[in-house]
Formats: C-alpha cells, structure tokens, sequence
C-alpha cells in the first residue's frame, strides 16, 4: 500500500472471514482504494480523502450490508507515510537462519543470513505470519542452483533470500508497481542481482519451468492460479503457498489435487498456514 504522499485518507475496517472477505475484497476493488490489509478477524482498506465521496460512501455501506458484516472507519491526518513506517519497523528473526533489519539498524550478530529492506509499504518484511513461515520453510529446503518464481513478489524479500540460499535463476513479479520498485531496491540494499522482476499477473512473465515456486499471496489469486503454477513447475518441483487461512484450508487443497498437486505438509502461525505442494 504505496502512502508515499501527505494525503488524509480514511481508514476502513471491515469484520469479515472466508469467502465474504475474498468476495469483499473484489468488490471494493471497484472502488479508489489504495490497498487492503487482512488480519485474522478484519480487513482494511484505505481510501483518499479526496476519493470519498457521497456515492463511494453510499456503495461501501450497500457492500456490507450484502455481506452483512459490521465495519467501523477512521479518518487519519495527513502524514509522511514512509516516515511513520520506518520508525515504527522492528527488526525480525526467523530463529537463527535469517535476520530482517533496516539499514538504521545494528546488523545481527547471531544469524546465518541478514537482510536489509528499506521499509515501505509493499508486504513482505518477515513481520506478518504468512512471510515468516515461508522463510522458516526455506531454511529445511536446498535451493543450490534451482530455479524460482517469487508470485506476488512484494517487497522482494523472498526472492531475494532465495538468492543468499544460492538458487538461480530467479524470476520475481507483483502486480503493484510500488511493490517492483521496492524489489529493485531492496536487491541493490542486499548486493543482490541476477533477478529478473516483472510488473503485472502471471502472464506478464515469460513462461518459464521452476523447482521452486514461493506464492505469499491472497486465496482467491491462489485458487485461480494453481493451474498456471503447475504448468509453471518442474517435475518434483515444489510450491510453497502462504496468506491462507485456516479455515480456508480444505478449499485450497482440495483445488490443489485438481490440478495435479501432491500435499507435503501444512504449518500455522497465528491462524495463517503455510501449505507446501509438489508435483509429481
């Protein structure tokens, strides 16, 4: 969610699970808004002071009322979102294998790999459950000289620990053009190069076969893309999937096995899971 201005903008929580959220989401991205934010038991979204008007507020409240869901909202000063972010980011550790600083941080002394991300506000800084558990997962695999696709790449931090684990080639995209920003930048921060980043869906990157695909991304554009990634795959190659939640679990595996992909294993953290697919 690319705040890069000073804009007042109104924040929107909406207290929705399941499929009433995923089919929310779609919805409201009808609407200006700048981003969504999925918590366990909420979404949010963000909307421009200046975009919200009579008819916006009219359709929000007709939304939930369809999917008959409380939702409360907050308007908010203008601020330098990038400021506020960056003195609010924490560093965080994925136990001893991996170490998420910024650069005004004192480096970790008691980490295998440490990465350095200018935090913006792309996802993926190893603070959320789903980005750590993707992390944690990719310390048990070998990555030497294996090929990647980070779908849904954010700020790059997945692509670009792939890198340290010694994969090659890596291919990263997001369909946020903040997001392929962040990611060049964040390689540049880690010495990081090699790593061909696109903008766009699925479709805007070459076709191209990987032993590794690593998908933290929502679970509508999972289940529409589980075809697409399989065709995507190698044989014996793996897919990590994460921002799924629990109680989306069976719906995922069960398209999953659809389209031809074996279960390996599922973790959980904080009610989000990280599912770990093969094909054969």
């Amino acid at each position: 969610m690319p705040f890069m201005d000073k804009h007042a903008y109104w924040a929107y929580s909406f207290a929705v699970i399941g499929d009433d959220r995923e089919e929310l989401m779609e919805q409201l991205n009808t609407l200006p808004v700048l981003g969504f934010e999925e918590k366990t038991k909420e979404l949010l979204t963000y909307i421009d002071v200046e975009d919200l008007s009579e008819t916006v507020v009219a359709q929000i409240a007709i939304l939930a009322d369809v999917k008959n869901c409380t939702y409360e909202r907050e308007f908010v000063a203008g601020q330098n979102w990038n400021e506020q972010w960056e003195a609010s980011f924490k560093p965080v550790q994925v136990g001893t294998f991996v170490g998420i600083r910024a650069e005004f941080h004192p480096s970790f002394d008691n980490v295998e790999h440490e990465l350095t991300i200018h935090p913006r506000m792309a996802f993926g800084t190893g603070h959320h459950a789903t980005t750590y558990l993707v992390m944690e997962r990719m310390q048990e695999l070998d990555f030497i000289n294996k090929s990647v696709f980070d779908y849904g790449c954010g700020t790059g931090i997945l692509a670009i620990l792939a890198s340290k684990l010694g994969a090659q080639p890596i291919t990263a995209v997001d369909i946020e053009d903040a997001a392929t920003e962040n990611t060049w930048v964040n390689m540049a921060a880690n010495n990081v190069t090699g790593i061909e980043v696109f903008t766009g869906d699925i479709n805007a990157v070459p076709p191209t076969e990987n032993q590794f695909i690593l998908a933290n991304i929502n679970r509508n554009v999972i289940l529409s893309s589980l075809g697409a990634l399989y065709a995507r795959t190698t044989s014996g190659g793996d897919l990590l999937v994460s921002g799924i939640l629990q109680q989306d679990q069976t719906l995922v595996d069960q398209k999953a096995v659809e389209e031809g992909w074996q279960k390996v294993l599922t973790r959980e953290r904080d009610g989000w899971l990280l599912l770990h697919y093969r094909r054969d």
